[in-house]
């Protein structure tokens, strides 16, 4: 159920809302009432209502920093305000500040309610995107899971040492390794596996130097001279290996696919694929229908 908040100092027109729109047959419930902004505040904190139908002339609060603060209670919440106060100006302000619609009272039976089904289609237009996210977060997951780390392209073959020289896997004591863990292959190892593993989220040089327990300089100069490549090349490689994957599934939109493997850029992530690949994602994304 879409649930409901309706905030109005005039009873009159809290019972109208409540008795004259047909909030069943849009799968609606109204789950609270208020008076005043106060009031209505609290309640939008305790409920978290999925549409706000509110005056925004009320004694209590200024309408526009009712619709701020609401909007900082429940962000994805869709505000109708519903009022008798007659000024363009203030009416843009209120959408610029996250207003679903601007009704006028009094307004029609039917304009309420297209408003309300207008608002309860963008909201599951939302739920929907999240849900298609999570999908695909699930899925690049999966791929990431499946794969062995055997980092052939950067070391040697035969080296299969996947501990460091003491025979650990551990970072030490949390404040620097031992002098014998630094050895060159075994600290770019951990750095690519890291990096294969966290590829998504948000890592510059100095994140992974703290996870080795390593200075930047020191990690820099590590992976040039082991790989030939420098951090962002590494990584940049890596994102594109993996968005290559996620653009065999037709499910998933391009951009999409950018945001999961770690780009926020996604004309960047056009031009570097294109550089890595000699096409841009579409046309990889077709070669693999």
């Amino acid at each position: 159920m879409i649930k409901v908040v309706i905030i109005d100092d005039e009873e009159i027109i809290r019972e109208g809302l409540r008795k004259i729109i047909d909030w069943n047959s849009m799968n609606c419930e109204i789950i609270g009432e208020a008076e005043d902004g106060e009031d209505g505040l609290e309640l939008i904190n305790s409920l978290q209502p999925d549409i706000i139908v509110t005056d925004i002339r009320m004694s209590s609060k200024s309408g526009l920093e009712m619709i701020s603060e609401i909007k900082s209670i429940k962000e994805d919440c869709r505000i109708i305000i519903l009022t008798g106060f007659r000024d363009f100006e203030y009416a843009r302000e209120a959408l610029k500040l996250g207003a679903f619609r601007y009704l006028l009272k009094p307004s029609k039976v039917d304009e309420i309610t297209q408003a309300i089904k207008d608002a309860i289609k963008e909201i599951k237009k939302v739920k929907e995107k999240k849900e298609h996210y999570k999908l695909l977060v699930k899925r690049a997951n999966e791929i990431q899971g499946s794969r062995k780390y055997y980092l052939q392209d950067f070391l040697d073959p035969n080296d299969n040492n996947n501990d460091g020289p003491d025979g650990t896997n551990s970072k030490g004591n949390g404040n620097e390794v031992s002098e014998s863990s630094k050895n060159s292959k075994y600290l770019v190892n951990r750095a690519l596996i890291y990096l294969r593993e966290n590829y998504s989220k948000n890592i510059n040089l100095k994140t992974l130097s703290e996870e080795l327990y390593i200075s930047t300089w020191y990690l820099s100069k590590l992976l040039k001279k082991e790989t030939g490549s420098n951090f962002i090349d590494i990584l940049n490689n890596i994102r594109v290996e993996e968005a290559k994957k996620l653009l065999g599934d037709p499910k998933y939109k391009i951009y999409e696919i950018a945001e999961v493997v770690g780009f926020s850029d996604v004309t960047y992530f056009y031009r570097l694929f294109k550089k890595l690949t000699g096409m841009t994602p579409m046309e990889y994304k077709n070669s693999m229908l």
